[in-house]
């Protein structure tokens, strides 16, 4: 007889799916902590007068649905695509998938995926599975983002966290058992400190006008798709048919150096305080490297970019960090007409080799 379970035995396997809600086979592992498959099925308990104080026990399931935790995860180059593609980037038709490959064997694969401005993306969802190795895996399938938080502290690994939803949650099979023997892909850790910043008025392009080095502390990014479950009538079954993307926010925020650093220090009459107050908008570049990439063309290092149109929000009053001065400024990211060529931004993930989780 097989012992209780154990937490350091749980984990999860990813694949993409071809066709929304058909599930595929995973093989390959969330490299960091998860909770497990939430199983939000409805159930409804019968009101009924029969003459007896507090009814009947009658209850009835009117609908599937299934959740999913990703907590606060060291960020890397290898998974991070495959995130942001359940959160709706992307171009249409899932061509983004498996990214492009470059260099020679395709040693780098660039992931180009644009914020959604004027056209739907191609819903890319996913199959996962989750559980212990001796006890019980279930599994989620039509697996998509509700929403995607990257964080970022200098002297700190950038991390991630994200919320999931899918259709139902369901034992793997009879036995409970993984579809395949878990297998584990070489991650690389994206650093906060390795990044590079630049501000620029809009007109100018992305990737000009480097702040200057010393005044961007910390930031954070969050991403919303608007995901719309649709339950129809007319299905034959109780979990959602198709999830509508329907929108998607973008906000974030920057914790600079409280100082005079020409147009890119928070202080001064041409810093970015006071941009706040004109409400200029500016393009942002936030950018991180990391190790070599073998055989590599136009990316010879791993690569994260995030090309955002952005305007500040707020800057909170002036705070400290250990008693040094800092001003921390919100801002969103939406279409600009005056740059349309830059639509609602692009994220570009370069990695070595394509991803695991791809289900090609």
């Amino acid at each position: 007889m097989l012992g209780p379970g154990r937490k350091e035995l749980r984990s999860l396997r990813l694949k993409a799916e071809d066709t929304n809600g058909v599930a595929v086979a995973p093989r390959f592992l969330w490299r960091g902590v998860a909770d497990m498959p939430d199983d939000q099925r409805e159930l409804v308990m019968v009101e009924e007068q029969v003459g007896i104080f507090g009814g009947t026990d009658r209850t009835y399931i009117p609908k599937l649905m299934a959740e999913l935790k990703l907590p606060s995860n060291p960020a890397t180059f290898e998974q991070l695509p495959d995130l942001l593609m359940m959160h709706g980037l992307g171009t249409s038709g899932g061509g983004n998938r498996a990214g492009s490959a470059q260099g020679a064997s395709g040693s780098a694969v660039v992931f180009t995926l644009p914020i959604p401005s004027d056209t739907a993306p191609y819903t890319q969802s996913y199959t996962l599975e989750g559980g212990e190795n001796e006890v019980e895996a279930e599994a989620i399938e039509y697996l998509i983002g509700k929403g995607l938080t990257i964080t970022f502290v200098g002297g700190e690994a950038m991390t991630v966290e994200a919320d999931l939803m899918g259709r139902q949650v369901q034992r793997t099979n009879n036995a409970g058992t993984f579809s395949n023997v878990g297998t584990l892909p070489a991650v690389e850790t994206i650093l906060a400190s390795r990044g590079t910043f630049y501000l620029t008025p809009v007109g100018s392009g992305f990737g000009t006008g480097q702040v200057t080095v010393g005044n961007i502390l910390a930031g954070q990014l969050k991403i919303t798709p608007k995901f719309e479950p649709k339950f129809t009538a007319d299905s034959g079954q109780l979990y959602f048919h198709t999830a509508v993307f329907t929108g998607i926010d973008i906000e974030g925020e920057l914790t600079l150096e409280h100082q005079i650093s020409g147009t890119y220090g928070a202080a001064g009459t041409t810093g970015q305080k006071n941009k706040w107050r004109e409400q200029l908008p500016q393009l942002l570049r936030m950018q991180w490297t990391g190790g070599t990439i073998p055989l590599g063309t136009t990316y010879q290092r791993k690569t994260a970019i995030f090309d955002l149109p952005i305007k500040w929000q707020k800057f909170d009053p002036l705070g400290d960090q250990n008693g040094n001065s800092i001003a921390v400024g919100k801002f969103i990211s939406k279409y600009n007409e005056s740059t349309p060529a830059a639509g609602r931004g692009t994220i570009t993930i370069v990695r070595h080799g394509t991803s695991e989780f791809a289900g090609a």
